[in-house]
């Protein structure tokens, strides 16, 4: 009669498998930062469509909207190239 019981526990954990975690750039092929900057629009001008749409204040919603969403967009856009810049200069000390 053969043994069918497993070599390890099926309780402890699986030391074959990783906990890596990919780099963002690598699962979004590095585009993210164009489309955090895109989405921030295009959910202002959806959301100032929706206000002018239940307030009925025709173009004044959508332009205040855009434009806080094109603002947003760029503040994190100059966020996360800051945190880029501040990550060069560590690597450059570093080496």
């Amino acid at each position: 009669m053969t043994d069918t019981t497993p070599d390890h526990e099926p309780d402890a954990p699986d030391d074959s498998r990783s906990t890596f975690v990919p780099p963002k750039a690598a699962i979004t092929g590095g585009f993210s930062k164009n489309a955090d900057l895109i989405s921030y629009i295009v959910a202002g001008l959806l959301i100032g469509l929706f206000l002018d749409w239940v307030l009925g204040t025709t173009p004044v919603m959508v332009i205040i909207w855009t434009l806080l969403g094109v603002a947003v967009g760029y503040w994190r856009l100059w966020q996360s190239s800051a945190e880029l810049e501040e990550q060069a200069k560590e690597r450059s000390h570093g080496a």
